[in-house]
């Protein structure tokens, strides 16, 4: 009866002790879907199969050890409405902003070039994104983007971070 009791007390210690505690999570919202279309014709410039529109769109690093690192972990996937856009989870390297972080709060970039070419080019263009982030204990987030130095997106809470470029 003891070694029972013993048992049963045991287990109950145990799954007391691996309860978390919620406050110690931080929410992590820094996934990034950027469409591209067209100023003229309203196109999808990002679905390689739509004549006129970029063929094999790279994400080079300007913050690695060396310029123009290429970047990994993004796709373009299409949406429900068969739109191409570019999902960025992460990859490129952040530096913090230390004029901008606190003890609270600590703020990071990323900088990367987006190389676009068109079928039959061969010269291809080259468009700059920055990426600003906040980062709280609580959460870390996509407070900002810049596209070639245009402040294309700031971050409303609660809403997803979608980005819609015309070219």
């Amino acid at each position: 009866m003891k070694l029972k009791i013993s048992i049963i007390l045991s287990t109950i210690l145990l799954l007391f002790s691996c309860q978390r505690d919620e406050a110690d999570v931080q929410a992590i919202d820094q996934v990034l879907k950027l469409y591209m279309t067209s100023a003229t014709t309203g196109q999808d410039l990002l679905n390689p199969k739509i004549t006129g529109s970029y063929t094999t769109p790279a994400l080079l690093d300007l913050l690695g050890e060396r310029d123009l690192q290429t970047v990994s972990g993004y796709t373009f996937p299409k949406d429900a409405d068969t739109l191409v856009y570019m999902d960025y989870p992460a990859g490129a390297i952040r530096l913090k902003i230390d004029s901008l972080s606190n003890d609270d709060q600590q703020v990071y970039y990323s900088r990367f070039v987006i190389k676009l070419l068109k079928k039959n080019e061969v010269v291809p263009d080259y468009d700059t994104i920055k990426i600003e982030y906040t980062s709280t204990p609580s959460l870390f987030q996509i407070s900002k983007l810049w596209y070639n130095d245009k402040l294309k997106f700031t971050k409303v809470k609660g809403q997803p971070n979608i980005v819609t470029i015309v070219k």
